[in-house]
């Protein structure tokens, strides 16, 4: 299994001492994003980074699960690093903060996973409709044992089938913890809607001797008596 380790990447991050909104926003003007660097047992501090490395970043096959190199501009360490937050624009779809987090050797990243589907869905080839519900599955995971992705095979469901996030922990690295609840439903595979409407009415057609049978019954429910004659108790 591969990670999303990416020995070469390394990020610069500049330190930012004036944290108001308005430094935040001549930041952005500068195409820079401010953020926050947290975790690895040491005090977190405000960084600034160039937006296009984020970007860059983020065209990896693992996205915001990629470890890269992390350096601070005018110090020499450099400390593996993960994103741990980014925070988006909902109009212009820029970013407005991020956060990373230090990565330590033998300490556990809780990250969500994608999920990946394979194969071609014999219950899509008979009629049936695919259905991706859960695309994320959520760990606890060695940062060297970090999967870039959970791929499903559904090749072999037929309609009415599905399957659960319980049946992908197989896949699962050997030190990760699942997170979610194993009952949850991955992916299933239904019949398009017209076809269920038509199974609803054909399931509700009944025989002609049911309908003679039913229009006979009101003219007993009605209770009255003979013509002429007054209802009695």
């Amino acid at each position: 299994m591969t990670t999303s380790t990416t020995e070469d990447l390394v990020i610069t991050v500049e330190r930012r001492e004036d944290i108001g909104k308005g430094a935040a926003h001549k930041l952005r003007r500068e195409g820079k994003v401010p953020g926050v660097v947290y975790g690895g047992g040491k005090e977190p501090f405000s960084i600034s980074v160039d937006r296009k490395a984020v970007e860059d970043l983020l065209k990896h096959e693992a996205g915001e699960n990629t470890i890269f190199l992390l350096k601070l501009k005018g110090a020499k360490q450099e400390r593996r690093a993960m994103i741990k937050e980014i925070q988006v624009d909902p109009i212009s779809r820029r970013f407005i903060h991020i956060d990373f987090i230090r990565v330590t050797r033998g300490q556990k990243l809780t990250v969500s996973v994608p999920i990946e589907l394979s194969g071609d869905c014999a219950g899509v080839r008979h009629g049936g409709l695919l259905e991706f519900v859960t695309r994320e599955i959520a760990m606890e995971v060695l940062p060297r044992e970090l999967p870039e992705k959970i791929e499903l095979d559904v090749t072999d469901l037929e309609v009415d089938q599905h399957v659960t996030i319980g049946e992908l922990v197989d896949q699962l690295p050997e030190s990760a913890r699942l997170l979610d609840d194993p009952g949850r439903v991955v992916v299933t595979i239904g019949l398009p809607r017209i076809s269920k409407v038509a199974e609803e009415e054909e399931a509700e057609e009944v025989s002609p001797e049911l309908v003679i049978t039913e229009q006979a019954e009101p003219e007993v429910i009605h209770g009255r008596g003979k013509e002429g004659e007054e209802e009695t108790d």
